[in-house]
């Protein structure tokens, strides 16, 4: 099927949900930008892990790279009614980027209930609270996506797992992840605990050496603000603390700097004690 006009009720859809965190919490859905980052979500649908409202592509884009990605996914990853061929114009339209790859998609949304049943009690996860920055969670999606992350849990008032900055820079990983989003941390703090899974706070001092500590468990370390770090209260509620050592003047490091190298010595194995 052809689309012309950026009136169209699904192109005017895609753009309300790029912009509005609104409508994406009304219609259950968000929006996917980017050739590799499309392919790589219609791949997740043919798999059955997800499930895909609408697809965009123009001809440019399956020629441009049909040898470098497998595009066929984007035919197969929806009914043929909701897969549309679109303009070169009407694709630069549809995005608030510089530079159009002109494939896009419509995804329904891919969190879970925080429930036991979504758990894995032999799991390792990663605890996000109050992180404000797309970049930062992108980065840590892609990372946590990396190391094989059991799942990634979000408080609620972390920025919106769907803003679309988050979406381009996870670049995939939001499809491949299992993703929860609470409304309080306690809860997240509280199901792990009955589970057997222990929680450790993330601090800039005062906790112990990720080096020397032992993540060979069913456990979840729990990353906060970028600027304000973990409330002490949410910091007391956990098992432990965990701080990264560094050298010379350096107080603190970027949240996603700081979550990828816990995560790294998360899966690394084994106790070093």
């Amino acid at each position: 099927m052809h689309i012309n006009s950026k009136d169209n009720p699904r192109v005017k859809l895609f753009r309300k949900l790029l912009s509005s965190k609104k409508a994406r919490e009304e219609h259950g859905l968000f929006a996917v930008e980017g050739a590799r980052n499309c392919v790589d979500t219609a791949y997740e649908a043919v798999c059955g892990r997800i499930k895909v409202h609408s697809v965009f592509y123009t001809q440019t884009a399956l020629t441009k790279y049909k040898n470098t990605l497998k595009t066929d996914s984007l035919f197969s990853c929806a009914r043929p009614e909701d897969v549309f061929e679109i303009s070169d114009e009407l694709a630069k339209k549809m995005t608030d980027e510089g530079n159009s790859q002109g494939i896009y998609m419509i995804v329904f949304k891919v969190d879970l209930p925080f429930v036991a049943e979504y758990i894995d009690k032999n799991g390792k996860y990663l605890v996000l609270d109050n992180l404000q920055d797309p970049g930062n969670l992108g980065t840590l999606l892609r990372t946590a996506d990396a190391v094989g992350v059991s799942g990634v849990v979000m408080t609620d008032n972390c920025v919106d797992l769907y803003n679309p900055k988050v979406v381009r820079s996870a670049m995939g990983s939001t499809t491949r992840l299992d993703l929860f989003v609470v409304d309080n941390f306690l809860n997240v703090a509280t199901l792990f605990d009955e589970l057997g899974i222990v929680t450790n706070a993330a601090v800039v001092r005062n906790g112990e050496n990720i080096t020397e500590f032992d993540f060979d468990r069913p456990c979840a370390v729990v990353i906060g603000n970028e600027g304000k770090g973990l409330p002490k209260e949410h910091s007391d509620i956990c098992k432990n603390r965990v701080t990264i050592s560094m050298h010379g003047n350096i107080e603190s490091l970027n949240a996603a700097c700081a979550g990828t190298i816990i995560l790294w010595e998360m899966f690394r194995g084994g106790s070093h004690g």
